[in-house]
Parts: structure tokens; sequence; C-alpha cells
């Protein structure tokens, strides 16, 4: 039998007040706070997973800022190249690209000269609204500026009393300038001359004249075979002698001669009155005898001759040239480094990429390189759409550059001077290259236009990612409110019930009598 004593029993109730004091305190904590726990301690294995799960809610809102900057730089980018298109236009009547295209000579040729002062002031305001679009920002950077926002991408300088367009410091119209080549080198010139050196401080242009080497026969000592007026084979010292017998000139074999009826008609040798006969045997046909006027062939070896020495040679694809020397056709070995370096760090410029983390996996490969298909490249190159460097005949392919050059020729007729054909076919000629480089940039611009719906569609997508990281964090942590709520009520109770208990359990005090 167990005795049960005074203190026996209030340190039972004090024991069982203090657990349904400390069961409704909990149960208001977790009421208020609305979570499963409050620390590691308290539920291991649901913290882990609720540290993953955080980690990756994180990941994918950076993400998602990061794609939906690039989303409004994107846009307005659009809004920028939308206006340069609408410039531009070739197909919609009203544009300024369009009434270039129907610019006539008769409309040009007016005797105030107000036609092409107007046309003077539409093109400088087409390339100055296509520079002042490509150098618009976005927040703090550039946005046709590459994966260099900070700097202006686009500047125009005057070079030579021309306006010449720069992109971060590089001119557009930058190439490699052809030159004539031989065995796979720079064919070298004397630059006061022209000539030939190959201690020479320039290259030939790809433009120099060339001339196709005469070939013609040669008898059995190497001599050349000439003709006479009569087209009889003569002595090359004769004095008779007007033409050289071509070497592609057509032969027939002996055989097939018959010398009674002349038939077919070959050359005679004046010498000898007989058919004359080349160095492998055969006979020349008369009437299809190929040649050369010697004042023709003297003349033209003359014009390329260099200081009196023999003409230079060049083969390109199998064929013999002669090199007609000329200033002009010159550039010197500095001029030409130059070139090469601007048009190299040109194609370095728009080789440039700005990778970005949008969620597409964002990983290395063994040599710590970005894979890029698991990034995002989010750098615009104005000179993409616009164009830049030259064509095979030498003109910009940059979209201000022809503006530019269409402009100068506009400027280059007098007032009260009509049109030459010759420039009016230039000026023509740059406006069919001006609506070609439109084009390309119809195309680029539509380019950019798809990447900007992949960059709206990739936010959709990280925006459902968060939503169900979301919804699987809110399971492991969040509470159930309502039984929250039913589970502190019943707390509360409880504890208030053992208050109540109390009163029946204690006795009382000498301070309760003399109350």
């Amino acid at each position: 039998m167990i005795r049960a004593t005074t203190g026996g029993v209030l340190r039972s109730y004090r024991s069982n007040l203090m657990k349904s004091f400390v069961s409704m305190n909990s149960a208001r904590d977790t009421m208020l706070t609305q979570r499963n726990f409050n620390s590691y301690a308290e539920d291991p294995a649901s913290a882990a997973k609720a540290f993953r799960l955080r980690k990756s809610r994180m990941a994918v809102e950076s993400q998602y800022d990061v794609c939906s900057e690039t989303y409004h730089k994107y846009q307005s980018a659009f809004s920028c190249l939308d206006t340069i298109s609408k410039l531009i236009d070739t197909e919609n009547g009203g544009t300024q690209l369009s009434t270039l295209k129907s610019t006539t000579l008769k409309m040009l040729n007016d005797p105030t000269g107000d036609a092409r002062t107007q046309l003077t002031k539409a093109l400088d305001q087409m390339s100055e609204t296509i520079v002042q679009n490509l150098n618009q920002k976005y927040g703090d950077n550039f946005i046709f500026a590459g994966a260099d926002g900070h700097n202006v991408p686009f500047e125009v300088k005057t070079v030579d009393g021309k306006n010449q367009l720069y992109y971060r410091g590089v001119p557009v119209d930058s190439s490699v300038p052809c030159v004539l080549q031989k065995d796979g080198s720079p064919i070298m010139v004397d630059a006061a001359t022209g000539n030939i050196d190959p201690a020479g401080t320039s290259y030939l242009s790809a433009d120099a004249k060339l001339y196709e080497v005469p070939k013609w026969m040669e008898d059995a000592n190497g001599d050349p075979i000439m003709l006479d007026a009569n087209n009889e084979v003569v002595p090359a010292t004769d004095p008779g002698a007007v033409a050289y017998l071509k070497a592609d000139t057509d032969t027939i074999d002996p055989s097939k001669y018959d010398p009674t009826n002349n038939d077919p008609a070959v050359l005679m040798d004046q010498a000898t009155g007989q058919p004359f006969t080349t160095v492998d045997g055969k006979y020349v046909l008369a009437g299809r005898a190929d040649t050369m006027s010697k004042t023709s062939h003297d003349a033209l070896i003359q014009s390329v001759r260099t200081d009196g020495t023999d003409p230079y040679v060049l083969e390109l694809d199998g064929t013999e040239y002669y090199i007609k020397n000329d200033e002009d056709d010159v550039i010197t070995e500095a001029e030409y480094d130059a070139a090469v370096d601007s048009a190299r760090r040109l194609e370095y410029l728009m080789n440039e990429k700005q990778y970005v983390d949008i969620g597409l996996g964002f990983q290395e490969d063994d040599d710590n390189k970005l894979i890029e298909s698991s990034g995002y490249n989010a750098a615009l190159h104005g000179l993409t759409f616009i164009g830049f460097g030259e064509d095979a005949d030498g003109d910009p392919k940059n979209i201000y550059s022809i503006v530019q050059r269409l402009k100068e020729i506009s400027n280059s007729v007098d007032e009260g001077e009509s049109w030459s054909a010759e420039t009016y076919d230039e000026f023509k000629g740059l406006v069919q290259k001006l609506e070609t480089a439109a084009s390309n940039f119809k195309t680029e611009f539509t380019n950019m236009d798809a990447g900007t719906t992949k960059l709206k569609n990739n936010m959709e997508l990280l925006e459902d990612n968060h939503y169900n990281l979301q919804e699987q964090y809110s399971e492991l942590e969040d509470v159930n409110m309502a039984d929250s709520i039913t589970s502190f009520i019943w707390a509360q109770y409880c504890y208030n019930a053992a208050l109540k208990v109390g009163n029946s359990v204690l006795s009382e005090s000498l301070m309760d009598f003399l109350r």
C-alpha cells in the first residue's frame, strides 16, 4: 500500500502543470511561426530536405532574375532595331530607302540642286538615326556593345574630311587588303616605282593589271616561229616577219596532207617552199593558224617591262600572266599590317560572347571551359545587324558607310550640273548594295526575335520550377493552420484545467485564512 503524502501530491502536481505549460507554449509557437520545426535538431531529416529545396529555390530565383533582365534587354534592343528596320524598309512605300530606290536620274538632275540637297539631308538623318539607336542603353549598360556594356559602342570620326564609323575603336570597314601572291607569299614591290623588288617595302594589290603571257611555237633551236604578211613561215631575223605563231595553233599529221590538191591548207616555209614542219613533225593548218601581231606583242612586253628587265610572270590557276607595275597598285607593308590588325580586332570583337546562367545547366568541361550549350550568350553586337567590312568590289557592307558614300556622291555633283551616267550607275549600284544590307539586317533582326521568344519561354519554365519547389518546401516546413490552432486550444484547455485542479488539491495556507 502506497501512502499519499501532501508533499508527494504537490510535486506530482507541479510536474504535470509544467508539462501542460510547456505543451501550450510549444503549440503557441507552432501556430505563430507557422513552421513544423524551428531548428535542425527538431527534425534532422526534414531539415536536410528543406535545406536542399531552399538552395534549389534560390538558384532558380537567381536564374529567373538573370533571364528576366536579359529578356527586357532584348525587348529594348527590339524597339531600337524596329526603328531602324522601318527606316530602311524596301517593301513598304514612303520609307527613305524605298524613296532612294525610286530615285531617277531625271529627278536628281534638277537645275537648282534642291533634290540633291533634300537627298543629302535625308541620308544624313538616316545615318544619324542608325547610330543613335545603336548607342542606346538598358540600365547602366549599352545594349549593342557586345561584352563591353560600359563604353559607348559606336563613334563617328572625321578622317580626311569624311565621316567614318568606328565600333569600339575599330573602323567598321576594316578588311584584309587583297594582294597578289606567289608561292603563298605577297609579291613585294618598290613603293616609289611600283617595280617588282623582293627587298621592297610594299605589296602589289590584287587589282594590279594582268596580261596573259602569249605562248608561241618554237623551232628546233628554241627560237619563236615567225610569219610574214603572206602567212608564210620566215626566220625570226627576217625583216618581213610580222607575227608570232601561237603555241595553241591547230596542227595535222603529215600523212593526212594531200599535196596534189593542197587539201587541207597548211602553212608553207618560204625558205624551202614546202609545208612547214613543227618540232614534233606536224604541219600547221593554215586556215586555223592562230597568230599574234609582232607589233602588239612587242608593245605588250615593253609596257610591262621593269627597268629593262624581263616582265614579272605570275602563274594563276595554271595560266601565266605578266604584271603591269603601277604605283597606284601598291600598298605599303605598314598600311597592309595596320589594315590586317584592324580586321583581326574587328573579327575578335564580333566573336566576343557573354554567357549568363538562365537555367540551362551552366557547366564546364574537363579543361575548365564553359560548355556553350549550358549557357546563353547575352551579348548583342550592333555590327551583326548593320554589317561590317568590304565586299569584293571594295565597297563597304555597313549600312552607315553605304549611306555616307551615297551622300558623298550626291554632293559631288555641283549645283546646276547634271549627273554623268557613270556617277549615276555608281549611285544606283550602292543603292542596290544598301538594299542587300537592309535584307541582311532584317534576317538578323528576325533571328534576334527568335532569341527573345526563347528567353520568354525559359522565364515561364523557371516560374513553374519555382512554384514546384515552393510547394515541396511548404509541405516540409509549413504547418496545417487548422491542426495547429486546434492543438493550441487543446493545450491551453489542458493547462487551464490543471490550474483549476490545483485549487482542489492544494490545502489552504495561514495566509488564506488571514485574508
